[in-house]
């Protein structure tokens, strides 16, 4: 059987907390929100950024102008403040060379995802880029986890999602799907309490090392 791994982007492929913050920092104080600690704008790193904006006090009647805001700033070269993460090239070599299926599913818009992958030079790895659309009509993980594997054919139960958040977790949930999360990222070791989450991993080489033996690991 084909094997897949989905792999969200930000905070498991690379860490984007430079950008991603400026950004919305720039797109806060064009809708006249106050400066916001650091934290709270790191908190958002993951989810739908019009479900974070939100959050963060945006009135809904200015959430198109935070949004565009937040676009000028992070298409301008925020999605490039960004790196990526240590040892994942190595990853994805190794998971291709044995014949995994890879692609992306990110609550990113799907368009700055590729230009992201092309730029870092990962986008050779993936069969595919699933992401959001820039109107918002697909932005939840599980919904992006759908299209990809309607997209890809890949079976659920033959699919694995890596991630850093909760969201990753509970998408994956959602759609029958397996879920290795990691450490590195956004999201805190209490969100990842989840039966379909079949390892919680704090390296690149350990999460290739569960990867390996993903066929025979039951969820827990």
């Amino acid at each position: 059987m084909t094997r897949y791994c989905l792999f969200d982007l930000d905070g498991t492929l690379t860490d984007p907390e430079t950008g991603i913050v400026a950004s919305m920092r720039h797109a806060l104080s064009t809708v006249g929100i106050p400066e916001v600690e650091h934290g709270r704008l790191r908190a958002m790193i993951g989810p739908p950024l019009q479900d974070g904006f939100l959050l963060l006090g945006v009135p809904p009647e200015r959430l198109d102008d935070a949004v565009h805001a937040y676009r000028e700033r992070y298409t301008a070269g925020g999605m490039y403040e960004n790196e990526v993460i240590a040892g994942i090239p190595a990853v994805l070599e190794a998971l291709v060379a044995d014949g995994w299926t890879l692609a992306v599913a990110t609550s990113k818009p799907a368009v700055y995802a590729e230009k992201i992958l092309v730029h870092f030079g990962l986008d050779g790895f993936f069969a595919y880029v699933a992401g959001a659309t820039l109107d918002g009509s697909r932005r939840h993980k599980a919904d992006v986890i759908r299209h990809a594997l309607d997209v890809l054919g890949a079976p659920p139960e033959a699919t694995v999602m890596v991630g850093d958040r909760r969201e990753d977790v509970a998408g994956a949930a959602e759609c029958g799907v397996r879920c290795v999360a990691v450490t590195w990222g956004f999201g805190e070791k209490a969100d990842f309490a989840d039966p379909g989450v079949i390892a919680v991993v704090d390296t690149p080489e350990r999460l290739l090392e569960v990867l390996s033996q993903a066929d025979d690991t039951p969820a827990r």
